[in-house]
C-alpha cells in the first residue's frame, strides 16, 4: 500500500513488490492482489527500443470510445490470460495476450513494433506483447527457445535492446 503513493497503477507495483505474476486492484487506497509464482522453465525475453513512447501522449492516441465487440473481446482475452497463468496452460498465452484496445493504436507511433511481435511468436514465443503503453515489448519463451529467439531479434533489430531474463518470484528483498 505505501507503493501507491509513488505508482498508482497497481499491476506494476505488486509484480515489482511481491514477484511472480499478479492480477492486481485498488479500492479505498488499499492493494488487493493475488500472486502467482512462474516455473523456472519460462523466460522472459523482453526487447527495449532505442527511443520511448510517451505515456502521456500514448494515452492521447486511444480512441475514446471501443465497440461492445472489442470490449468483449479484450475482457475475455484477459479473463482466459489470467487463467492461463493459472493453470500453467502456456500454449494459450498467445491466444490470451491478442488485444483490440490499445496495441495497435500504440504500436503504430512506432511500426517496427509489429515486425518485433510477428517474428517473437514466429520463433518460439509464447506471447509478444506491447508492455504498457510501450515502448518495449515483453515476450514469454521456454527456456529452451529463450536464447534462440534472442538471438534472433537481436540479429534483425539490431538498433533494439534485447534481454533474456529470469522471472523473479521473490519481489523486493529488504537487507540490514
Amino acid at each position: 500500500n505505501l507503493a501507491l503513493s509513488y505508482e498508482s497503477h497497481p499491476d506494476n507495483i505488486t509484480p515489482a513488490v511481491m514477484g511472480g505474476f499478479n492480477v492486481a486492484t485498488v479500492r479505498d487506497q488499499e492493494v488487493h492482489f493475488i500472486k502467482k509464482e512462474l516455473p523456472d522453465t519460462l523466460k522472459a525475453v523482453v526487447v527495449i527500443p532505442n527511443r520511448p513512447i510517451s505515456t502521456n501522449e500514448s494515452r492521447k492516441i486511444l480512441p475514446f470510445k471501443y465497440s461492445i465487440e472489442d470490449t468483449v473481446f479484450n475482457v475475455s482475452r484477459s479473463s482466459l490470460l489470467t487463467a492461463a497463468f493459472f493453470s500453467e496452460n502456456w500454449q494459450m498465452l498467445k491466444e490470451a495476450s491478442n488485444d483490440r484496445m490499445h496495441q495497435y493504436y500504440r504500436m503504430k507511433q512506432m511500426p517496427e513494433l509489429f515486425a518485433v511481435q510477428k517474428m517473437a511468436l514466429k520463433n518460439g514465443a509464447l506471447m509478444s506483447t506491447l508492455s504498457g503503453s510501450g515502448s518495449t515489448f515483453f515476450n514469454i519463451a521456454y527456456n529452451d527457445d529463450a536464447k534462440r529467439l534472442s538471438g534472433i531479434l537481436k540479429e534483425n533489430f539490431p538498433q533494439f535492446r534485447v534481454y533474456t531474463c529470469d522471472f523473479n518470484n521473490s519481489g523486493v528483498q529488504v537487507e540490514y
